[in-house]
């Protein structure tokens, strides 16, 4: 058995009908895919029919479609359209890893509080 890539399993996260490998069935569809825009018919092309036959299914891929629009590979002009916004989605990860990256190296700053001292004087 295969490891699963750790992007797909973070994929999965939201999308719970469908399993890993139709997660990568679906991306590898959208990235075949070279209309500018397309539907889910469009998609439902390039997987295996026991996943595009099944209703279930096809509105998990809606769904999983819909998160791939949040976090920016996909851009949605119309109701039933979607737009790539990279070749693939290896392509888009590209810089948001490096800038990842760097994000790790530098931390936000801790804000710096004021420490108050007090004296009390002993008056007797």
């Amino acid at each position: 058995m295969r490891e699963v890539n750790p992007v797909v399993k973070m994929l999965k996260w939201k999308t719970r009908l469908l399993t890993e490998d139709e997660i990568v069935q679906v991306l590898a569809a959208i990235a075949n895919i070279n209309k500018s825009s397309f539907s889910l018919t469009d998609l439902t092309e390039h997987i295996q029919e026991s996943l595009a036959k099944n209703e279930k299914k096809r509105r998990s891929i809606s769904t999983f479609l819909s998160n791939l629009v949040e976090i920016g590979y996909l851009s949605k002009p119309s109701e039933r359209k979607w737009v790539k916004n990279s070749a693939t989605f290896s392509r888009f990860l590209s810089p948001l890893l490096i800038e990842l990256n760097e994000v790790e190296k530098n931390p936000p700053e801790k804000e710096k509080q004021e420490k108050k001292i007090i004296h009390i004087e002993d008056r007797r």
